[in-house]
Order: C-alpha cells, then sequence, then structure tokens
C-alpha cells in the first residue's frame, strides 16, 4: 500500500489522537470518527484485531510510511537484543526525517521528507540520500547553504512545533544537527500501545 496522501485530518478523528508528525491540526472540533454511522453517535465495540490494527496505523501514519517499510522496522526491531516495542520506537525515532522534524526544521514529517528530497540536507558534504536512512549516535546533518536563509526554514527553527529534545544539538546559524544520543522510546511524542502493535505483527 502506498504511502497516504488524502485528508490528514480525517485520520486523527478516525484513529482518535493527535499525530504531531502528520499535521499540527487537531480535531477538537469535530472528535467524532468520520462516517455516517459516526455522525449518528452509533457506539460500536472495537475488537482485539481493531484495537492493535489502530495502534499500528499510529505508527504509519504518524511516521507517513507504508505498510512494507513498517513491517522491515518491526523485523529489524525483533533481531535487535532487548524489548522489540522499544527497540521498534527507537529505530522509527532514528529516521533522518524525524530527526530533521524533532530539531524543529520543519513544521511536519512530510515537509521533512520534501526537504530531504529536494536535495536539502546534507550528510558527509553530501545530499542526503533518503529520508528513511536510520542515524547513530554521534551522526550529524544540515541544511544545504543554500536553503540555510529561506523565511520558511528560519520562522519554523526559531518557533518549533515540539520542544526540542536534548539529545539533540542544533547549532541555528548553520542548522547543523547533532545527535548526540539515540531518541528513545519515551521520547516518542503521542501515545501509543507499543504492545499491540507487536500483537498484531505476531499474528
Amino acid at each position: 500500500m502506498a504511502r497516504y496522501t488524502g485528508p490528514r485530518l480525517r485520520i486523527l478523528r478516525r484513529l482518535g489522537t493527535e499525530l504531531p508528525g502528520l499535521t499540527t491540526k487537531t480535531a477538537a472540533r469535530r472528535p467524532n470518527p468520520p462516517g455516517q454511522a459516526a455522525a449518528g453517535k452509533r457506539q460500536f465495540k472495537v475488537s482485539e484485531y481493531g484495537q492493535r490494527l489502530r495502534e499500528k496505523q499510529k505508527l504509519r501514519f504518524h511516521y507517513g510510511l507504508t505498510e512494507r517499510s513498517l513491517l522491515n522496522f518491526y523485523a529489524k526491531a525483533y533481531r535487535m537484543p532487548g524489548d522489540t516495542g522499544r527497540n521498534l520506537l527507537q529505530l522509527l525515532e532514528s529516521r533522518l526525517d524525524n530527526l530533521v522534524w524533532r530539531a524543529g526544521l520543519t513544521r511536519t514529517l512530510p515537509s521533512a521528507r520534501q526537504l530531504i528530497g529536494h536535495g536539502n540536507v546534507m550528510m558527509g558534504g553530501h545530499r542526503a540520500k533518503s529520508p528513511g536512512q536510520v542515524l547513530k549516535a554521534g551522526g550529524t546533518f544540515s541544511v544545504r547553504e543554500k536553503a540555510r536563509n529561506r523565511e520558511d526554514l528560519r520562522v519554523t527553527v526559531n518557533a518549533p512545533v515540539l520542544e526540542r529534545p536534548a539529545n539533540l544539538k542544533v547549532d541555528l546559524d548553520t542548522l547543523t544537527v547533532t545527535v548526540e544520543s539515540l531518541l528513545t522510546a519515551d521520547q516518542v511524542p503521542f501515545q501509543v500501545d507499543i504492545q499491540k502493535v507487536i500483537e498484531f505483527f505476531a499474528r
């Protein structure tokens, strides 16, 4: 299944939670799920499978992944030592597009992917190849010199959507980011029951 490009607010209403990486909007004005049944305020019991699916979808839509990509991350987390759920969240938080967003360079993850896709993020003196690159502790990246003075970037950098994690050291003059330590599962900026995600993939 391809990456979702439809109405983002609809996803928030369907999942019943805010996903700050997907959009800066909230569903406060229309908290009910989309559809006629929801408009009629009919109540439906969510099955165990439905609960697991909902938690998995939170990860997929927040991080902007395809089903196959998320499954690949799960497989990698499963092979790592330690708790699979925490490993999975740490891997997702270590993606380049997520780190660009968490460093306050863009307002959303789709914007971060666009910045990378247009060749405006540099790693090791070269343009970053993919938004899905996983960085390790000590890794660095920066905004290309020609793009550093873009008005939208400067506005976002000076007023980030979320508070910057202490793990990321940001030079506001050169827009260079150093990953001093990996972001952990506890730093994920939305509520997700990772155990249900693991149960979904392990079924």
